[in-house]
């Protein structure tokens, strides 16, 4: 096998699609090998283990969501709303089908593998942490009047129910009304500028990863 870019993320995409369609459990260097039509002694040279093929999979898909996120948040002119960006959360998550498997059947096999090699500390999550909600207060994207704990707590637990009682069909309309919901209650009033807002979570979630 050559060592190209573009064969490790062939590699990479079929592992994607064995995880998404059966979990972790699914993926060992011999089912990879099968998939991919190649040697398994190939695929030992490219990778050495599973874990470590399994940490460059789950980096790209991270980067992939968070790219994702950035975009769309940056591209809406009300993309600094907290409405806006927990939408966009969410999004970027469940429109992805490995990103899907990920937080609703594998949660903890995923922080499990994260956390053990090479001392990664962060997993990315799909709730709102009540520092970000309290830093969108502080530039006047979120109501004074709100308490950022009780907010944090609520849409963790919206996340959860979605991830529980995943796949939807009407998915989008779930999550909108939601956003709708946060919009009217949660999201300042009268703010013709949210370009605070998208400077305050593009520094929360850069700091995350620090």
């Amino acid at each position: 096998m050559t060592n190209t870019l573009t064969d490790t993320a062939r590699i990479l995409d079929v592992a994607a699609d064995i995880v998404a369609g059966g979990g972790f459990a699914e993926l060992t260097l011999a089912s990879l090998a099968e998939k991919c039509g190649l040697p398994l002694r190939a695929l030992e040279r490219e990778f050495g283990t599973i874990e470590e093929a399994l940490v460059l999979m789950l980096n790209r898909e991270f980067t992939g969501i968070y790219v994702s996120m950035v975009d769309d948040i940056e591209r809406d002119p009300d993309g600094g709303r907290l409405s806006r960006i927990y939408y966009y959360t969410l999004s970027a998550v469940y429109e992805r089908p490995l990103a899907r498997t990920l937080y609703t059947v594998d949660r903890e096999a995923m922080n499990a593998i994260m956390r053990s090699a090479n001392s990664f500390s962060y997993v990315p999550g799909i709730g709102i942490r009540a520092d970000l909600i309290e830093t969108m207060q502080r530039v006047g994207m979120v109501r004074r009047d709100v308490d950022a704990g009780t907010v944090s707590h609520m849409l963790t637990i919206f996340s959860a129910g979605l991830a529980i009682t995943a796949p939807h069909d009407d998915l989008d309309r779930v999550v909108r009304g939601v956003t709708d919901l946060l919009a009217q209650v949660v999201d300042a009033e009268n703010v013709t500028d949210t370009t605070p807002g998208k400077a305050a979570f593009f520094e929360w979630a850069l700091s995350l990863t620090r």
